[in-house]
């Protein structure tokens, strides 16, 4: 378990060194290739063969779960918040457009699969509260609306994988493609006039060199308390999440965290603890090729063709109208896919995302943004499924 444990942990360290030498593999970038390799092994092999089912499913669990904990506090340990917020520009505007893009978008499939679909309001609800808040949100709404048990199985089982591909979608090609109608993201000038620059350099490098100063000797002192003091924002999160019903432990877990992490980068001795940002990237990318191995691909072989193709129409379908709505409130392109996937991807994946674009200035309004779909998912879930259940007749 040990041994399995720690290759899961050492991985992301090949791929890095495989980067530093192979200049083609760092222009795909280490976080996509963490990701992508894992689904490939997945596909590639039976790994609860190899490793033991349930101690593969073990390790996987406590490994997603202690990485991004761990990650989210030192990512935002070193961020200069007012800065950050200079920084936020139409982001919350896109948000709430992304938003109602996914609840228009999961009642009109509702009618559209109505009679392929039985008990298609519980979907729609659940697919709202995954795709505005995360997996928490639809395990509550599922709870809240007496969901069909199966539906949600076989529902969380397609998510994982749809979700995979729409954030490979995002990492590699959407840029791109939406960046052919929309504006480019620009830096407020007075902003960059009014905060030091160099106190960025260290988010600034995205190439796999940036991950070097994790073995300087002589920065390890303050990697390991940076590592300490992100422990302990964790253990006062999970303190906070018990006082709350089980239901919302997770999100208050996350909520804690985000909060606490940010408030310890108002704190000078925090904030300037060298490597803590690469340190919560490396984590990243361990959470990123754990999430990977977890994607079950086999269900492509027994497909609910109704089913996923009415996830897929929601993922899709809010995708465009956000993107139509953002041209048409000359939103930017880097904006816009960080607002959709913080509505469908929620806040673990913003660094990812953030990572993937380049632009490390959207990532605390990122964050911001999740934590909003976070606290409004459960809220809208419910909503759009009483009122497509009221829409229907049913």
């Amino acid at each position: 378990m040990l041994f399995t444990a720690l290759a899961y942990l050492l991985v992301p360290a090949i791929l890095i060194i495989l980067c530093q030498k192979l200049r083609l593999l760092d222009k795909i970038g280490v976080v996509v290739l963490s990701f992508g390799l894992g689904i490939a092994l997945s596909a590639g092999f039976d790994l609860p063969a190899l490793f033991g089912e349930e101690q593969l499913s073990s390790i996987q669990m406590n490994l997603s779960e202690i990485s991004i904990a761990l990650a989210l506090p030192l990512l935002l340990f070193s961020i200069d918040v007012k800065h950050s917020l200079n920084m936020a520009g139409d982001t919350m505007k896109s948000m709430v457009v992304a938003l109602l893009s996914v609840m228009v978008i999961s009642a009109i499939g509702a009618v559209l699969f109505n009679d392929q679909l039985k008990n298609i309001w519980q979907i729609a609800g659940m697919s709202v509260g995954a795709y505005t808040g995360g997996g928490p949100n639809i395990a509550a709404v599922k709870t809240a609306i007496e969901a069909d048990q199966d539906i949600f199985i076989t529902m969380t089982t397609y998510d994982i994988l749809l979700s995979a591909l729409y954030l490979m979608f995002v990492m590699t090609l959407a840029k791109p493609l939406f960046g052919l109608f929309l504006r480019p993201f620009q830096s407020d000038a007075n902003a960059n006039d009014s905060v030091d620059q160099d106190k960025f350099a260290h988010m600034a490098d995205e190439s796999a060199n940036s991950y070097k100063v994790l073995t300087s000797l002589k920065t390890l002192p303050q990697t390991l308390q940076s590592l300490l003091f992100s422990g302990l924002v964790v253990g006062i999160a999970l303190g906070l999440s018990s006082l709350f019903p089980k239901s919302m432990s997770s999100v208050v877990t996350i909520i804690s965290i985000t909060s606490l992490g940010l408030a310890a980068s108002f704190i000078p001795y925090i904030r300037k603890l060298a490597n803590s940002f690469q340190l919560g990237m490396y984590l990243i990318l361990v959470f990123c090729f754990t999430m990977g191995t977890m994607t079950d691909t086999s269900i492509l072989t027994n497909l609910n063709l109704d089913l996923f193709a009415y996830i897929g129409f929601i993922l899709l379908g809010s995708l465009f109208v956000q993107a139509i709505v953002c041209k048409l409130m000359k939103i930017d392109t880097d904006t816009f896919l960080i607002t959709s996937s913080a509505a469908i991807m929620s806040v673990p994946f913003i660094p990812v995302i953030a990572g993937a674009l380049k632009n490390r200035e959207i990532l605390l309004p990122g964050f911001a943004a999740a934590i909003i779909g976070y606290a409004l998912g459960n809220y809208l879930g419910v909503a759009v499924a009483y009122g497509t259940r009221y829409l229907l007749g049913v």
